[in-house]
């Protein structure tokens, strides 16, 4: 390594250490980030060599590593630290700076990836919100992947999900455009607060207090942009659930996109300052609750919740943005919080159509439970709350290993073979332990469970069909709607059958 590099490679990670607040000389290499590594198979230096990498200042070989594009973001590895170490932020941080100094893998999966993540951020900063026909098409240019997904795309126009008229006219769009470009623009500037050190603790879970949440309340609503394209009956099914409970809902007013996986895969400030904007308006209206059905969306609102509370410069640029300065009033929480905060004994007093002989797997993926100290509602390696509330609806929840399992989130499009593996794992253990479906809080975890379903038994042709349904789907139907009215029959593994004897 010549000198340059050497100097180079010191400044690197300087940078590194000031994002991620890891002292990385506290990483003895026990190999427990990459042996739960959910992609780790894919990666040509897994988590574990990549702290090596960090470590020891070859920070150029850890940039132009393909592992960074094979990263779901789970935060499995994080979570399991021995030594409190934050291994998700630092592949976070490596793909940033790898970004700007085009110290990157050439390897495909990295050009998939990458052009994911453009075309995604693209469309926030022109609309404010995803438009997802708009998202797949430029994706599709940049990658010249024209059939992929062409039969589920077709099905999706036919079903209502997808609006080919959306795109044009801009009806979709936000008012606030003008204060999303100056996110953008503030996202490309230096912080001048370093992350806080991290120091080695032992890690413990200490449940947070549920909600409190009662009949005839009415809370704010985040339904993220999925809700309104994709995952269009989450939506019908959670409305139709609160309706069923007597809550009723409120949207943010002009509310944007998180940003999701592709900000905070791409930029740490930006993934920090699209929530800001949600949270400074959901304040402004005076919400306590806003429900937030999508587990990314809320992860990422719940996340920088944390941050603006402990940080009077994000506060400063929130309110420099928008005018309003974010007071971090409003809790997000999402469908499984909402109902473990509304009681299992007032549930159980309004189903009216029990979930009999179904047995059913409860798929929490990765963040509902992850971070343990900023979502910290329920046991990160083992969450129950899920499985009572199915037994509250009169239905049976399996045992099973994979409930907290990465399915591939984001990474759909960009690397659906990995998907389909990890989707398959998950699939094989559930069917193992007598599932005949899955219930999910999720619509990254539904579509990768529900649409990737038919090219993962393609390709494995060793699991029956399993029908995915969410949560709120669910308890809809035990309180007494018709399957069809909360768009059961819209997902792509055939799902009403398995109600109709109800």
């Amino acid at each position: 390594m010549s000198k340059h590099n050497l100097s180079s490679n010191e400044a690197f990670k300087l940078q590194i250490t000031r994002a991620t607040g890891n002292d990385y000389n506290c990483c003895y290499q026990c190999g427990k980030c990459t042996a739960g590594c959910p992609a780790g198979g894919f990666m040509d230096n897994p988590p574990t060599k990549i702290m090596r990498l960090v470590q020891a200042g070859y920070l150029d070989e850890a940039m132009r590593s393909n592992s960074l594009w094979f990263c779901v973001g789970c935060q499995t590895c994080t979570a399991r630290c021995p030594q409190n170490m934050d291994i998700a932020a630092t592949m976070d941080a490596l793909r940033e700076l790898a970004i700007k100094t085009g110290i990157v893998s050439e390897d495909r999966s990295k050009k998939l990836v990458t052009a994911f993540h453009t075309s995604f951020l693209n469309n926030i900063r022109k609309h404010g919100r995803l438009q997802e026909l708009s998202l797949v098409n430029s994706y599709k240019l940049r990658t010249r992947t024209f059939l992929q997904d062409a039969s589920s795309g077709i099905k999706m126009i036919r079903g209502g999900k997808i609006n080919p008229m959306a795109s044009f006219g801009g009806k979709e769009d936000i008012a606030g455009k003008d204060q999303i470009e100056k996110i953008f623009a503030l996202a490309e500037k230096e912080t001048h607060c370093p992350t806080p050190i991290r120091k080695p603790k032992k890690q413990t879970f200490a449940p947070q207090q549920p909600p409190a949440i009662k009949p005839g309340m009415t809370i704010g609503y985040y339904p993220g942009c999925s809700l309104s394209g994709t995952a269009k009956e989450y939506d019908i099914s959670v409305r139709k659930m609160c309706e069923l409970l007597d809550i009723g809902l409120e949207e943010i007013p002009d509310w944007n996109c998180c940003g999701a996986t592709s900000a905070h895969a791409t930029s740490h400030r930006l993934a920090l300052l699209l929530p800001a904007r949600n949270q400074a308006l959901a304040d402004a209206a005076g919400m306590d609750y806003v429900l937030t059905p999508c587990a990314a969306c809320q992860n990422r609102q719940v996340v920088t919740r944390k941050e603006i509370l402990n940080s009077a410069e994000l506060k400063r640029e929130v309110k420099a943005v928008t005018g309003i300065e974010p007071t971090g009033r409003a809790e997000f929480i999402g469908v499984t919080q909402l109902l473990e905060g509304y009681g299992g004994e007032e549930l159980a007093r309004r189903v009216r159509k029990p979930l009999k002989d179904i047995s059913l797997a409860c798929y929490y993926g990765c963040l509902l439970v992850r971070p343990m100290d900023v979502m910290s509602f329920d046991d990160p390696e083992n969450p129950v709350k899920m499985e009572g509330i199915v037994e509250t609806l009169g239905g049976k929840s399996v045992d099973w290993a994979f409930k907290i399992e990465c399915c591939g989130a984001g990474l759909t499009l960009a690397q659906q073979e990995m998907v389909e593996d990890l989707t398959h794992s998950i699939a094989r253990n559930a069917t193992a332990n007598g599932a005949q479906a899955f219930v999910v809080a999720c619509p990254l975890c539904h579509a990768n469970l529900d649409m990737r379903q038919e090219g993962m038994r393609k390709r494995y042709d060793d699991i029956p069909s399993m029908p995915v349904y969410y949560i709120s789907e669910l308890v809809a139907v035990a309180c007494g709607a018709d399957p069809a009215d909360v768009a059961v029959g819209k997902h792509f593994v055939p799902a009403l059958d398995l109600l109709s004897h109800l």
